[in-house]
């Protein structure tokens, strides 16, 4: 027999969870000591939000599922953000909260809220767990967070179902049902062969396969180029000749002026929740993905769902090769160079521009430096320009895209990986969660955080100009970030010319701990900045 609070810690620990990270209350300590039982190490964190924000990223980089714990009433609902990226973000992470016993609902309404009415629309099961059927209720809420497209799943519970004891039972997992490659690779061969100029588009369904050299190889064999969403970022190389550029920032992302021209689009692990414009492409679209094409529902010449891998291979041994130099690499090359030859803009005094800063901090970081942004003009702005050249290490809130993601982000993937990860993150969105820099003090964390600053939500104060209306209600004050670093012990760089910004990044590399970069911004330099 084990309390229900260790038959979950148990089930966590043998799906591979070794860290959760949370901000618990009175009521949840059960669980938070069965975790520690069982060896699942706890983050406290300041923000709820920013534990599910971190389970993600943990998921994302361990291969497994993420685990966020809250207590009741405020702390569940401060949560929601978090949970909502992980459920339009396609991350399986399960949030364990604290419940009102039921036992007191009617007579009791302190902290009392009905969370499974809450968190219905943004997890793909949710539910209070009883002690008569908890087991099965803890298998299916685990069962749902991998199965098809990946999401979060809630469990509730109070403190007295957590100390209940009930039997330990050996739970049978159902095999994963194989597709007919076979007849799957024939059927897409047949679209392909008469194609002459197809385009692949990867996305965040890659994770966690992860078949990249598939990918690559398909891609070469037919001679198509690659255009990746946000998070497939590095899926191909950026110094491939056949990487196209990423779309899912604006409605005119650059590459799609290549997608524009396919005649055969092979969507592969591609989810319509990264683009910020509805999919409206004419060419035949092949679906390959290890979930069903549904939530919007794409036309589609062919459909596959099931491993990647293994069609991918089948079909880049198979598929006729293309001789067609008009297109492939010579299409990539003529739209490398006419993007590299527009003019860059100059920064004001004392100030960087963004595309300067970038830069700089690219040329002195490692191929396989791990990145996370914030939302912003900068997310836009670094998701389109930031040559990623490892898969895996570009993260980002893209599907809900919720400012207060960055940081935490960045000190889960350090945590977890306990090599230096960047954060590139705007005032506005470090502000948000400014609190949490003390965890990277706490476990000596190799990250970087990047503030660009401008005093202002730029993306807005842009929208504004844009309809010519006065700036207002959109600017603001910022702190002395000296003074904070300070506070924390964190080292410190303000950045105010090229030459300084990459002084800062080789000095936060070269001594690998806890550091803020203030840089300067001239925000006039954003893609998305009003033109004078």
């Amino acid at each position: 027999m084990l309390t229900i609070a260790q038959v979950l810690a148990r089930q966590l620990y043998d799906e591979g969870v070794r860290t959760a990270f949370g901000l618990p209350g009175g009521e949840i300590v059960e669980v938070v000591e069965a975790l520690r039982q069982v060896g699942i190490d706890f983050v406290l964190v300041r923000n709820e939000s920013s534990a599910v924000y971190m389970a993600d990223v943990a998921a994302r980089l361990t291969g497994n599922i993420g685990v966020a714990v809250t207590t009741l009433g405020p702390g569940a609902a401060n949560a929601y953000a978090g949970l909502a990226h992980a459920y339009l973000d396609r991350s399986p992470v399960l949030l364990i909260t604290a419940q009102t016993d039921p036992q007191r609902v009617g007579t009791h309404t302190h902290q009392v809220l009905d969370l499974q009415a809450c968190f219905q629309p943004v997890t793909k099961f949710t539910a209070e767990l009883e002690v008569a059927s908890a087991q099965e209720t803890i298998d299916y809420a685990l069962s749902r967070l991998k199965a098809g497209r990946p999401g979060p799943s809630h469990l509730g519970l109070c403190s007295r179902v957590a100390n209940s004891a009930i039997p330990i039972v050996d739970r049978k997992r159902r095999a994963p049902r194989d597709a007919d490659l076979a007849a799957h690779a024939t059927a897409i061969q047949d679209i392909l062969n008469r194609s002459l100029r197809p385009v692949i588009v990867v996305g965040l369904g890659l994770e966690p396969e992860r078949p990249y050299r598939e990918v690559q190889a398909l891609a070469e064999a037919l001679g198509a180029p690659v255009i990746d969403t946000p998070k497939a970022k590095g899926a191909l190389p950026a110094n491939h000749p056949l990487l196209a550029g990423t779309i899912g920032l604006t409605t005119t992302d650059p590459a799609y002026t290549i997608l524009d021209r396919a005649d055969c689009i092979i969507a592969v692990g591609f989810d319509v929740v990264e683009l910020v414009k509805p999919w409206s492409q004419a060419a035949p679209l092949i679906w390959i993905a290890p979930w069903e094409n549904a939530d919007p529902h794409l036309p589609a010449a062919h459909e596959y769902v099931g491993d990647i891998g293994a069609l991918l291979r089948v079909l880049a041994e198979t598929v006729k090769p293309r001789h067609d130099l008009e297109w492939g690499m010579s299409t990539v090359i003529d739209h490398r160079d006419r993007l590299a030859a527009q003019a860059q803009p100059h920064a004001a005094a004392g100030h960087v521009s963004p595309q300067e800063a970038l830069k700089a901090i690219r040329k002195h970081t490692p191929d396989d430096i791990i990145i996370t942004t914030d939302v912003g003009s900068h997310k836009i702005f670094t998701a389109l320009s930031w040559p990623a050249q490892t898969p895996n290490r570009y993260f980002v809130s893209n599907g809900l895209s919720a400012m207060g993601f960055g940081v935490p982000a960045a000190i889960a993937a350090a945590y977890v990986t306990r090599q230096p990860a960047l954060c590139i993150t705007g005032d506005a969105g470090l502000g948000m969660v400014i609190g949490e820099l003390s965890l990277a003090v706490e476990y000596d964390l190799p990250v970087i955080v990047v503030v660009m600053n401008d005093s202002a939500l730029d993306l807005i104060r842009t929208a504004q100009q844009r309809r010519n209306l006065p700036v207002y209600g959109t600017t603001f004050t910022n702190p002395s970030y000296a003074s904070i670093a300070d506070a924390y012990g964190m080292a410190y760089h303000h950045v105010e010319s090229v030459a300084a910004c990459e002084a800062a990044i080789q000095s936060a590399l070269l001594e690998p701990k806890p550091c803020l970069i203030d840089v300067q911004i001239d925000p006039s330099g954003y893609p998305t900045a009003v033109k004078t």
